[in-house]
Formats: C-alpha cells, structure tokens, sequence
C-alpha cells in the first residue's frame, strides 16, 4: 500500500503517484484510470482527495475524462514543434503540419472548416499592411494527429496575391502546401516571425481542442514574407499547452 506523507497535502501527493505510474507505463497511454472509489480505497483517503488529485492531473493534461469511458491517460505523447526544422521539410509533405505528425509516427488529418474569400480582421490587416475589412483568403482548418486535435490553423494571405492561384481554394493546395503555390507565383516565403502568447481558451477553441476550461493555449502569431519583406500570410496557430514543446534555433 503506498504511504501518503503529511504535512504535504494529500491529493498532491496522490496525483504525484498517479503520474508516475502512468510515466512508468502501469497505466498506459489511452487507457482509463482506476475509478476514484477504488484509489479512494487503495491508499486509505476520501474520494474527494482522490478527485482533487485527478483534477490536478485533468488541468496539466496527462488525464482527459471522455464521456461513457471515464478518465484517460493521454494518448499522444508530448509533441516537439521546431520552427525552423518544420518549415523547411514542409516539402516532403501537403505541409509542416502533416511533415511534422509524421516525424512524430503519428497520423496527420487536417479538417477544413473554411475556404473563402473574407474581409481581413483589425489585426491581421494591420500585420499585412492592408486596409481592415480589405479582402483576403482565409484557410481556417483543424489539425488532428491520430484522430486527436492538435491545433487550430487560421492563415489569411491577401487576396491580390491569392487570386493568381487557384490551387490555395482547394483543401489539397498540393505538394509542399500554400507556401509552395506562393513561391509558384513569385511569392515564396524568405523569412517568417513568430510570436508566442499564452492564454485561456475561448469557449469554442475549448469545445474543438477538447480542452478543460482551466487547460492555457499557445497562441502562435506566424507571419511569412516574401523576397521584397513584404508579408504575404498571417497564421494564427491556437495549440494546447500541455501537447506541445515549442523549439526556437538560430545562428550567431
């Protein structure tokens, strides 16, 4: 029977033993914790220490609780996102993001939820040096890796630029994604900028990310530009926090 310290609080302890265990693989990847009475019952405290434990767990995101199946070890492990590397494999694949699932052993799909013509938002207009409500194409799509959502991906390119290609109002833009299409037509990303935010979800991106309300988000502010510096596509990346470990390299 494992021994619970004081004065350290209970469930701290608790959901300390309950991730090594799942680190230690006694509860694998996607399977379902014991139910709170059963721990409740093994290490001789009340369920609602247990469940304070299992919240802690729920709110770092090593356990999600799936309805009819009950609380889950996280099936997708950590997922490494490096900057420079996934721009530029993006060739190998329909993009970075499908590159960088499969560098990952795990399976890419992207769900377009829209693909349109659209008047640019107060921000993105102002990264681009447009006019707001000045047309531009958005390609909003959600990224999932082994059936999981991984991400949401807005990219907006004004639309001056994206009507000369007719490949970036298709799901598949094809080999290489929108950046190649961009070079097709003399526009080819040189050099990108990224800023990162954390913050809480919105009521929607928790709803399509699957995320507790209390999980931070990455927001990834990605612009790209072509040869002459002008920027030519904003993406704002919206990633859960605990699924990702961002990497910056550069030289001296």
């Amino acid at each position: 029977m494992a021994m619970i310290e004081t004065p350290r609080s209970q469930y701290g302890q608790i959901a300390e033993l309950l991730l090594r265990r799942i680190e230690d693989g006694t509860y694998p990847a996607g399977s379902p914790l014991p139910s709170e009475d059963r721990l409740a019952d093994e290490l001789g405290v009340s369920r609602v220490t247990v469940n304070r434990a299992v919240g802690l767990l729920r709110i770092a995101g090593h356990v999600k609780v799936k309805r009819g199946s009950g609380t889950l070890v996280r099936a997708l492990p950590m997922i490494h996102r490096d900057a420079k590397a996934r721009y530029a494999a993006r060739a190998q694949g329909t993009g970075a993001g499908d590159v960088e699932a499969r560098f990952h052993n795990l399976q890419s799909k992207t769900v377009y939820r829209r693909i349109a013509e659209t008047p640019a938002p107060e921000d993105v207009a102002e990264t681009l040096g447009i006019k707001k409500d000045q047309p531009t194409l958005i390609r909003s799509r959600v990224l999932y890796a082994n059936d999981e959502p991984t991400q949401i991906a807005d990219s907006y390119i004004p639309w001056t630029i994206a009507e000369k290609s007719p490949e970036l109002l298709n799901e598949n833009a094809g080999p290489g994604g929108s950046y190649e299409r961009l070079a097709d037509i003399g526009h080819g990303p040189a050099r990108f900028t990224e800023d990162v935010t954390v913050r809480m979800p919105t009521d929607e991106e928790q709803r399509v990310l699957e995320l507790e309300p209390t999980q931070p988000v990455f927001q990834i502010w990605h612009v790209a530009y072509d040869g002459k510096d002008r920027p030519v596509e904003v993406t704002v990346h919206v990633m859960p926090g605990y699924l990702w470990k961002l990497r910056y390299g550069w030289d001296e």
